[in-house]
């Protein structure tokens, strides 16, 4: 485990405080999996990428999700996504409309984040046996990296739509470090 990734499960694990839990799909009907653990997060945790900058705007992150889902019996993807959210639009939103305008905005969030991932992993080209088995650690890298840019690329729509409606800005981003992908069985990592 390298040193970023230590770092960052030293700090997101005491924040932690549910998991989320998905079952294999079926080769013959894939499906997105229909569950996501937010993370709430406090403003003062020492993290990296607490703000990122989007069209001249400072978003800060608000939640970290975690979900995942299956290409196949085999094939598939879990990890953390980042939800960063204009501060300013936050309080606007809350003044306009009222604080539990978010739960509906979460939950819509939620669902085409992980509508998105599904369809990022089944675009994505996993090796076959053979080719995985050489070096698996640099096949997991590269896939990681190319989910998280296939996932960046198709979401742009939905949070572009969803910026129409809410008039909220958003990014959602995903963790590189945290993204697990499978090969050889897909699987989630917590069972309960």
């Amino acid at each position: 485990m390298n040193k970023k990734r230590k770092l960052m499960s030293g700090l997101l694990l005491p924040v932690i405080s549910a998991c989320s839990t998905q079952e294999t799909l079926p080769a013959s009907n894939p499906e997105p999996m229909d569950t996501v653990t937010t993370i709430s997060l406090n403003n003062a945790l020492p993290a990296p990428d607490l703000t990122i900058v989007k069209d001249g705007k400072t978003l800060k992150l608000v939640r970290i999700m975690e979900g995942g889902a299956c290409k196949n019996n085999q094939q598939g993807a879990v990890g953390m996504f980042r939800l960063y959210a204009a501060p300013e639009d936050i309080e606007r939103i809350k003044k306009n409309q009222g604080a539990r305008v978010f739960a509906d905005f979460e939950v819509l969030i939620e669902a085409f984040s992980m509508l998105t991932l599904q369809q990022a992993i089944d675009r994505l080209d996993f090796p076959n046996d053979a080719y995985a088995t050489r070096n698996e650690g640099e096949v997991q890298q590269k896939l990681a990296d190319e989910l998280a840019n296939l996932f960046i690329n198709l979401i742009a729509d939905d949070i572009a739509e969803f910026e129409a409606e809410t008039q909220l800005t958003i990014a959602v981003k995903p963790l590189p470090d945290s993204l697990q992908v499978y090969l050889k069985g897909c699987e989630t990592p917590h069972d309960h």
